[in-house]
């Protein structure tokens, strides 16, 4: 004769997030924060079956709803007999969070207790956003933007370099017929030639 179910694992079994997951209204219109630590969630490692403990820290900035607490412990507790990763448990937690309070801000954080010598810390949070390359594009300077044919007419329409300076116009450095500056000396006196006898 099989043991009957006691009412605390037939709710944790059949927790559905669409109808118990239970949420009110935010009757508040000032922003604050919500923090919610839940410390006994459980889960069950998809490939050898060895249960995964971890302490949920949640964050988050309600908009019209907040979530009830009893039904958020219930819903985390339900994850105790099932086989899932760390990082797929915590992203669904966020996902069905984010999905029923829209809320503000939401920051959500896995810390898993150590199993064979590893921790792992999952983090998810609403201003961990990667800006898109065409997000870069957008706001970059408008000369980068410019063609090269549009650089090239704009150097037509300015002349070349030759057209200004040509020549004759060259400033020149003063010397004398051989080429070199004429050299001058102290009291207009000139060096003497010594010359020796043979």
């Amino acid at each position: 004769m099989s043991e009957e179910m006691k009412y605390g694992e037939k709710i944790l079994k059949e927790f559905d997030v669409e109808s118990d997951l239970e949420v009110w209204e935010n009757k508040q219109t000032r922003d604050y924060v919500i923090k919610i630590t839940l410390p006994e969630f459980c889960c069950l490692c998809p490939r050898s079956g060895y249960p995964d403990f971890a302490t949920i820290y949640l964050e988050y900035i309600p908009n019209k709803l907040v979530v009830e607490l009893k039904a958020i412990k219930l819903y985390i507790n339900s994850f105790m007999n099932r086989n899932i990763s760390h990082e797929d448990s915590i992203n669904e937690i966020y996902s069905v969070l984010e999905k029923k309070l829209e809320p503000k801000f939401m920051k959500i954080v896995g810390d898993f207790n150590p199993r064979g010598n590893v921790h792992t810390v999952i983090e998810i949070s609403s201003d961990l956003v990667v800006k898109k390359p065409a997000e870069e594009k957008e706001y970059a300077p408008r000369s980068r933007e410019r063609s090269f044919s549009d650089k090239a007419r704009e150097r037509r329409s300015r002349g070349s370099r030759d057209d200004k300076f040509k020549k004759d116009d060259k400033p020149r450095r003063s010397s004398n017929k051989e080429g070199f500056r004429k050299i001058s000396y102290a009291d207009d006196k000139k060096p003497k030639v010594v010359k020796k006898d043979k």
